[in-house]
């Protein structure tokens, strides 16, 4: 979680933001990642208090998100790497 300015869209400015969700191989495709994904909502609004979760997504993953409601933002973000910060 982070604290953020405060929005049209988030008053409180509190967001959470997951970082990874990842599977092996091996086992994709089995319902791990689901699972997983099954208790993030309702512990990020019962427990954090939040009401906006970020999360990056993969090509692969981008389905599995899509189906908990997960969608790119009105507003993109945009990013701006000066000279010297590593990709």
């Amino acid at each position: 979680m982070r604290q953020a300015a405060p929005g049209p869209a988030n008053l409180s400015g509190l967001q959470g933001h997951v970082s990874n969700v990842s599977t092996d191989p091996r086992r994709r495709r089995l319902g791990h990642a689901r699972v997983c994904l099954d208790a993030l909502p309702g512990w990020f609004r019962e427990e954090a208090g939040v009401t906006l979760v970020a999360l990056n997504a993969t090509e692969d993953g981008a389905a599995l998100y899509e189906s908990y409601d997960f969608a790119a933002p009105r507003h993109p973000v945009l990013q701006l790497r000066t000279a010297g910060t590593p990709c």
